[in-house]
């Protein structure tokens, strides 16, 4: 069995400083101090004890400590932040680089350093630096150190693809049946990268929609994909909110089609009214997806009346397997007079595809 040690340890730097005493003719022999290493996505803690030329530790009092970071080319200052007194009796200072000032600051070597100063308050919220002087990190009064940045170690996350428009799809312009459909466009699989076992998430937003969401794959060659297939499908009716598919497999190729359905859709009618206040109705156009119960509200105002006087109302009575109307009843009081109208029989607001976010 295979056994990985891990270790939980301060990141301790040795600071020497002649703070308020003179050097000593002995002095301890620290050549040079090692480069500092942080990382970005998490929280750096740096401990920093200081201490006399003898190694002994200062007391710094009231001292403030400002850690500076600088670009190594540029000499930039990339970030300046004041240490927390551990103790300062004792020399003990600790700094925290947080995770969110890591992620303005790039990969690669930098300068540090740490300046002593003494501050006089002006008022609660300024002071003034009345002296600073150097902090060194060795024997040889080197007083700039090194601390690399070293890369992500919980990883990156991959920036989602956002898709917000979609392209319609019309059956019965090729002479099919199927009702209309909106595709994605095709998403790189990434074949290369992903494998058998790989997750492909499908994060869409609706809007009291009503219809069918499908993800579909192809292992085409070539940037045009022709043939798909199906590989999950959700129902949703009259649903809002964030809703996610996970896909698992390799493809070259995804995309999402979403088919506004169960609703009814394309059906148009010819309404003729007389002066008796009546209505006849005729199929002018049967339509798809209409299920019998659906009903159908021409408002009145649309039909020379008002509403909802002289509303009328379609009920389907009786459809065939592709869901066309071939039956109706009606209701309704119409505007005096004698009019015929033609008017499309969509049975409800089906609500919106918002937009897609694949990862």
């Amino acid at each position: 069995m295979q056994q990985i040690y891990s270790y939980l340890y301060r990141n301790q730097l040795d600071i020497f400083t002649n703070y308020n005493q003179s050097w000593t003719q002995e002095r301890y022999r620290k050549v040079y101090n090692r480069n500092t290493k942080i990382y970005r996505n998490v929280d750096n803690v740096l401990d920093f004890q200081f201490r006399t030329g003898d190694e002994k530790a200062v007391n710094l009092g009231n001292t403030s400590v400002v850690f500076n970071m600088v670009g190594r080319e540029t000499q930039d200052l990339i970030l300046q932040k004041d240490c927390t007194a551990v103790d300062a009796s004792i020399g003990r200072f600790q700094l925290t680089i947080t995770e969110t000032e890591m992620r303005d600051i790039e990969q690669g070597s930098y300068d540090f350093s740490l300046v002593a100063e003494t501050r006089t308050q002006v008022d609660s919220t300024t002071y003034e630096v009345t002296s600073n002087r150097a902090l060194y990190l060795d024997d040889n009064f080197g007083a700039i150190g090194t601390i690399e940045v070293a890369g992500n170690i919980t990883g990156t996350v991959r920036p989602s693809l956002e898709i917000t428009a979609f392209k319609e799809v019309n059956p019965a312009a090729v002479g099919e049946e199927d009702p209309s459909r909106y595709e994605s466009g095709i998403i790189d699989g990434d074949p290369l990268i992903n494998r058998a076992g790989s997750t492909h998430t499908f994060q869409y937003y609706l809007t009291n929609y009503t219809g069918e969401v499908k993800i579909q794959g192809s292992l085409d060659e070539g940037a045009s994909p022709y043939n798909w297939s199906d590989l999950e499908t959700v129902n949703h009716a009259e649903d809002t909110g964030s809703y996610y598919i996970n896909i698992t497999g390799k493809y070259n190729w995804l995309r999402l089609v979403h088919t506004p359905g169960s609703g009814g859709a394309r059906a148009t009618f010819v309404i003729s009214q007389n002066i008796n206040g009546e209505y006849s109705v005729g199929i002018r156009e049967d339509g798809l997806g209409y299920s019998v119960g659906n009903v159908i509200i021409i408002p009145g105002d649309e039909l020379g009346g008002e509403n909802p006087s002289n509303d009328l109302t379609i009920t389907v009575s009786s459809v065939d397997s592709q869901g066309r109307i071939t039956a109706i009843t009606t209701s309704g009081t119409s505007y005096s007079g004698v009019r015929t109208f033609v008017k499309s029989g969509e049975q409800r607001d089906l609500g919106t595809f918002d937009k897609l976010l694949y990862r």
